[in-house]
């Protein structure tokens, strides 16, 4: 199963990071936080907004990515 997961870094700083179900980690957080609260709320944020998020990209569909 999918899941955020909270983890200590070094200084008693906080990250979080997104896995997939295959256990990839698909998103982790940019900044440390300096407690698992915060990063409980960012994972809130992200889960609120997640569903109306838009794709902003410069990629069209008609171009050669090799």
């Amino acid at each position: 199963m999918a899941e955020f997961e909270i983890y200590k870094g070094a200084r008693l700083s906080f990250g979080w990071r997104f896995q997939a179900n295959n256990r990839k980690v698909l998103a982790e957080s940019a900044d440390w936080r300096n407690n698992p609260a915060n990063c409980g709320h960012a994972i809130i944020l992200i889960k609120q907004q997640v569903a109306n998020a838009r794709i902003n990209s410069d990629f069209k569909p008609d171009q050669n990515t090799e």
